[in-house]
């Protein structure tokens, strides 16, 4: 139960069981080439397809650019734009065990806090005014009206949208005319809910990429101006 196959078809809660009880211990790993460590608690970047999807695809957007990786989990997307010339980056997560890991992270590729800067943060709340140009987003996929009782499950679960719905109205603070911001998605949650959301923000947004549209979940990068 513990490669990015079998877990795209898992209900959320089922994964986040497997990643508690497979994931006890800091274990070592390899998304793109870029070395990283995941600690317990955190979200499993390397089994996830998603993770791959989004880097390959923003791969040649990135370089001289300020990006902002929302939700970074262990930091991977951060890491993997600085690697590929960005400018600079600022790391963002709600979890605290999120937060210590991609700072491991980053120590560990050896980038200072004059390349990344990481903050614990609702969405922006605690993210120094800046503005970047390009805005990464792998949101939660269900918006199930739960508790959250484990901060993994913020990885999983965005209860009735609010966090997206936060993050939209905040990035606009956050932004030039040209940023481009890429949200991750799937059609294991709720598309056109999730498309509505936009509309009601007054984006302008299309659907970028799409992969595994022949398997029971797709893939897909939005891409919202």
């Amino acid at each position: 139960m513990n490669t990015s196959v079998e877990y795209y078809k898992l209900a959320a809660d089922e994964i986040c069981d497997d990643v508690n009880e497979t994931n006890q211990a800091v274990i070592k790993s390899q998304v793109e080439g870029v070395n990283l460590v995941i600690f317990p608690h955190v979200y499993p970047s390397h089994k996830f397809r998603t993770t791959g999807f989004v880097l390959r695809n923003l791969k040649d957007l990135i370089k001289g650019k300020a990006v902002c990786d929302m939700g970074c989990g262990p930091g991977i997307v951060g890491l993997y734009a600085l690697h590929n010339g960005a400018k600079r980056v600022v790391q963002a997560d709600i979890n605290p065990n999120a937060i210590e890991n991609a700072k491991e992270n980053n120590t560990l590729q050896g980038f200072g806090e004059d390349q990344i800067k990481t903050y614990q943060s609702n969405c922006f709340d605690n993210v120094p005014k800046d503005t970047f140009d390009v805005i990464v987003f792998n949101m939660p996929y269900h918006c199930d009206k739960i508790e959250i009782d484990d901060p993994l499950k913020y990885a999983f679960y965005d209860p009735a949208f609010v966090s997206i719905k936060k993050f939209l109205k905040q990035a606009r603070e956050y932004s030039h005319k040209k940023t481009q911001i890429f949200i991750a998605f799937s059609n294991k949650g709720e598309t056109a809910l999730l498309e509505n959301v936009f509309e009601q923000n007054q984006y302008d947004w299309k659907l970028w990429k799409i992969t595994n549209t022949d398997q029971e979940y797709d893939n897909r990068i939005y891409l919202l101006t």
